[in-house]
C-alpha cells in the first residue's frame, strides 16, 4: 500500500501568513486607538476654551451694560446745574466709558466667535472619539476571529475576520476626515439667544 506524504510545510506556511495578518490589524488596532485617545483629549481641551471664552463673553457684555447705564446717569447728571469742574469731570467720565465699550465690544467678537469654533471642535473631537472607539472594537473582534483560525484550522473565521478588519479600517478612515463646519446654523442659535440674557440680569 502507498504511504500519503502530508504535506506540513504548507499548514505552517498558512499559519505565518494568518499570523502576520494578525499582527498587521493588531498595529492599524493600536493606531486607531492612540487617536481616539488623542480625540477624547481634544475633546476635553476645546470645551474648557469654549466654556471659558463664552464666561468672558457674557462678563464683557455685563460690564458695557453696567457702563452703559453710567453714561445714562451722568446724561442726567449734566442736564442738571454742575460745576464747571464737575461738568468736565464727568464728560470725561463718560467719554472714557464710551470707549471702553467700544473696546468691549470690539473683543466680544472675537470672544464669541472663537468660543464657538472651540464648542464645534470640541464636538466635532467627541464624534471622533465615539467613531475610533467603534472602529477599534471591530478590530478586536477580526483579531479574535483570525485567532480563532488558528485554533480550529476553520478558514471561515479568517474570511470574516478579514471582512470585519477592513470595515474597521474604513469606519476609522472615515472617522479621521471629519471636519469642523463654520459656525452657523444650530450652532450660533445658543450665543444668539444668550445676549438679551446679559441685558435682563442687571436690569431686575
Amino acid at each position: 500500500m502507498a504511504e500519503v506524504e502530508i504535506p506540513h510545510g504548507e499548514g505552517k506556511e498558512g499559519e505565518k501568513q494568518i499570523g502576520i495578518m494578525i499582527a498587521i490589524i493588531a498595529v492599524v488596532m493600536a493606531i486607531v486607538g492612540a487617536l481616539g485617545n488623542n480625540a477624547a483629549n481634544e475633546r476635553i481641551v476645546k470645551a474648557v476654551e469654549s466654556s471659558n471664552g463664552f464666561a468672558w463673553y457674557q462678563a464683557k457684555r455685563q460690564r458695557s451694560y453696567l457702563n452703559d447705564l453710567e453714561i445714562k446717569r451722568i446724561a442726567i447728571e449734566l442736564a442738571g446745574t454742575p460745576t464747571a469742574a464737575q461738568r468736565e469731570a464727568l464728560t470725561k467720565l463718560a467719554t472714557d466709558l464710551k470707549a471702553k465699550n467700544e473696546e468691549y465690544h470690539s473683543e466680544n467678537e472675537k470672544l464669541q466667535k472663537d468660543a464657538l469654533e472651540a464648542k464645534i471642535e470640541s464636538e466635532v473631537s467627541g464624534e471622533k472619539n465615539d467613531g475610533f472607539d467603534h472602529a477599534e472594537i471591530l478590530l478586536q473582534v477580526a483579531v479574535v476571529l483570525c485567532s480563532l483560525t488558528l485554533l480550529t484550522s476553520n478558514r471561515n473565521f479568517l474570511r470574516v475576520g478579514i471582512a470585519v478588519a477592513i470595515l474597521g479600517g474604513i469606519w476609522g478612515g472615515k472617522t479621521l476626515v471629519l471636519k469642523a463646519h463654520p459656525p452657523g446654523g444650530e450652532h450660533a442659535a445658543p450665543a444668539a439667544h444668550a445676549e438679551p440674557a446679559a441685558h435682563a440680569a442687571p436690569a431686575k
